[in-house]
């Protein structure tokens, strides 16, 4: 299980570091290298504790034994630790620990994550995805050693946990183009989430949406205009089976007033199109009536999932 550190862990953690490059870095490093970069007689119990403190530092820890952990610089761009145990190599501990570092990375907006590599460790980091970035001279104790960082580019969003759920871009785009409506989802500017249900219309890759000029989705744009937009269709719940069957459209992009009149005349047809098709010799007269104070909105996405429950 891997859990956020608390103070407790600071002996184990420290304890489990030595031990492992004492272990495993032998083929590596000589003696006096491995004593300078993890001393047998370390700094106090104390100054470690700070030291993970300060990181968002994360354990995996089963049966009451720590298996490994990892440290995320508090700046959340810097991998600063990764250590497993040295009787839980390639056990896929070091994988789970650095794969939440990074989520965590993501979750704060980095697009990129750098780690000073080992040359025990640099296989590893090729297969996780990281690439040389420069090189640089460190001191450890009173020897200095040649590191290289590598780095990772990150994604704006992470995959998706079930692959075998994913709906196709062709069926994805099909519901996203004729659902009858979705939930716009923007970051309050009371620190909470606000979702509503909305009418839209497709364009290319542009969602169109129209509403008042003023009112609280508004005020949260203006704040922060990236936002989610998420569209369910074909749902059904099977209740023998205690589950609920559904396809369904997730969209993230960043969201915009429309200025030109031209454009929101266009969105306006779009969506007049959509709902009411059979008041089409209406449609001119009526955009005319509501133009002044109807708002378009048009959110650009940057990035698409369709997820399906058969």
């Amino acid at each position: 299980m891997i859990r956020l550190y608390k103070s407790t862990d600071a002996l184990p953690l420290l304890t489990l570091f030595t031990q492992t490059v004492h272990t495993v870095s032998s083929a590596y490093y000589s003696p006096e290298e491995i004593e300078a970069w993890a001393p047998s007689h370390p700094k106090s119990e104390a100054e470690w504790n700070a030291y993970f403190a300060e990181r968002y530092t994360l354990v995996d820890e089963q049966d009451g034994v720590v298996l490994g952990f990892g440290c995320l610089s508090a700046a959340g761009n810097t991998i600063d630790m990764l250590f497993t145990h040295h009787a839980f190599q390639s056990r896929g501990v070091g994988s789970a620990v650095i794969g939440a570092l990074e989520e965590e990375a993501m979750r704060r907006g980095q697009r990129e994550v750098f780690l000073t590599v080992s040359a025990t460790a640099w296989r590893f980091y090729l297969h996780r995805g990281y690439d040389y970035h420069k090189s640089e001279r460190k001191i450890y104790g009173n020897i200095l050693f040649d590191c290289q960082i590598l780095r990772k580019a990150l994604p704006a969003f992470p995959p998706m946990r079930r692959n075998d759920r994913t709906l196709d871009t062709e069926n994805a785009q099909e519901l996203l183009r004729n659902g009858k409506y979705g939930f716009l989802t923007t970051c309050a500017i009371n620190g909470y989430g606000y979702g509503i249900p909305i009418n839209y219309a497709l364009s290319g890759e542009s969602i169109y949406f129209h509403c008042a000029r003023n009112g609280f989705k508004l005020e949260n744009i203006r704040r922060n205009n990236r936002v989610g937009f998420c569209v369910v269709g074909h749902e059904q719940v099977q209740a023998t089976r205690y589950t609920t069957t559904y396809e369904s459209v997730l969209i993230f992009g960043k969201i915009n007033v429309v200025i030109s009149d031209d454009e929101r005349t266009q969105a306006l047809e779009l969506l007049l199109r959509k709902y009411c098709p059979e008041q089409s010799a209406d449609w001119r007269e009526h955009i005319r009536k509501s133009f002044d104070i109807t708002l378009i909105l048009r959110l650009d996405i940057e990035h698409c999932t369709g997820k399906r429950r058969k």
